[in-house]
C-alpha cells in the first residue's frame, strides 16, 4: 500500500519518544506483538535527515544572512516542504510501504521528542507515544551507558546526564499543547513494571486497537525487560541486514537492571546532588518531586 506523498498524513504511524534509556525499546518489543502493529530498528529519521534541512531552511529566510540566502532563493516554502515531504515519505516506505489496512508501524527513536513540533508539520495525523522515566533512573543507566557500550554518545557525568532529561522532557512538554487531541499518549516506565497489563491496554486503546487478554498476557511474559536480545525481535533491513543480519543484537550492558529506584544504590551523594540541582524544578512538574532533605 504504497501512500501518495502528498497527500500522506501519517495516519497508520506512531512515534516512541522519551529520553534515552527510559525504557522506550521494551515499549517497542512489548507493542510488536500486536498483530496489527510492525516495528523495526530506530531510524533517526528527523534527528539527522528530516529537521536538519528544515532548521537550515527556517535559518537562511532569516534576514540576518544578507538578506537570505539558501534554497529559499529558488523555492517558495510551499515548493521546498512538498520537495520535502515526497523524500520523507520515500524513505518511510520499508516502513509503511507494506502496511495493509488497520495496521500501524511504530518507529521507535528516542530523540524524535526534541522533533515533534517537525513531525507533525510534515505527518499531522501522526501519533506520539511518550515514555517518562524517573530521572534519577535515567541518568544512572545513561552512565552505565557511558561505561561500556555507550561510550560514543552517553554523557559520563551526572549534570550532563540530568540535562538530557531535562532537554528532552521539556521538548516533550512544550509540544504538547499544539498536539491534535488523540494523537500524544504518555505512560511512565514506573507504571509499566507496576502495572504492565493496563499500561499496555491503554496505548492500544490509544492507536485504536484491540487487544485479547490472553495475547496481552503473553506479550508481557515473552518481554522481560531484564532480558538482552530476548523476546519479540527488532528485524533489520537494508545494507546494515546484509553486514550483520536481519535481526537486531543488542550489545552487552544494553539492558541492565531493568528496575524502578535503582539509582538509590547506583548514585553517590555527589551524582544525586547534580540530579537534583539540574532537575529539580522539572522533576516536579512531571511529577517526581525530590525536595533537597530526601538526597
Amino acid at each position: 500500500m504504497n501512500p501518495n506523498p502528498f497527500e500522506y498524513t501519517g495516519n497508520n504511524l506512531t512515534f516512541i519518544v522519551g529520553c534515552p534509556r527510559s525504557g522506550t525499546t521494551w515499549l517497542q518489543k512489548l507493542l510488536s506483538c500486536h498483530p496489527k502493529i510492525r516495528s523495526g530498528q530506530e531510524t533517526h529519521l528527523f534527528t539527522f535527515h528530516i529537521s536538519p534541512q528544515l532548521r537550515e531552511w527556517r535559518e537562511h529566510l532569516d534576514p540576518k544572512y544578507r538578506g537570505g540566502i539558501g534554497l529559499g532563493c529558488y523555492f517558495t516554502e510551499e515548493e521546498f516542504l512538498r520537495i520535502l515531504k515526497e523524500y520523507l515519505v520515500r524513505l518511510f516506505q520499508p516502513m509503511i510501504g507494506m502496511l495493509q489496512p488497520g495496521e500501524i508501524f511504530v518507529e521507535k527513536t528516542p530523540s524524535h521528542a526534541l522533533f515533534i513540533s517537525d513531525i507533525l508539520a510534515l505527518l499531522p495525523e501522526a501519533r506520539i507515544i511518550h515514555v517518562l522515566r524517573d530521572p534519577r533512573d535515567t541518568v544512572a543507566s545513561l552512565m552505565a551507558a557511558s561505561g561500556t557500550w555507550g561510550s560514543a554518545w552517553a554523557p559520563n557525568h551526572p549534570r550532563d546526564a540530568a540535562r538530557w532529561w531535562v532537554e528532552h522532557v521539556t521538548a516533550v512538554e512544550r509540544s504538547r499543547a499544539n498536539i491534535p487531541n488523540g494523537q500524544f499518549h504518555q505512560i511512565r516506565y514506573e507504571e509499566l513494571h507496576s502495572t504492565p497489563e493496563g499500561v499496555l491496554s491503554g496505548c492500544a486503546t490509544f492507536l485504536g486497537l484491540k487487544w485479547e487478554e490472553e495475547a496481552l498476557r503473553k506479550a508481557i511474559d515473552s518481554n522481560d525487560a531484564k532480558q538482552n536480545n530476548k523476546g519479540t525481535p527488532i528485524k533489520l533491513g537494508g545494507e546494515v541486514a546484509r553486514l550483520r543480519g536481519n535481526m537486531t543484537q543488542e550489545p552487552d550492558g544494553f539492558v541492565r537492571k531493568a528496575k524502578v529506584g535503582g539509582w538509590r544504590t547506583e548514585l553517590s551523594l555527589r551524582d544525586r546532588f547534580w540530579i537534583w540541582r539540574v532537575a529539580r524544578k522539572p522533576m516536579a512538574a512531571a511529577g517526581y518531586r525530590w525536595p533537597f532533605f530526601l538526597l
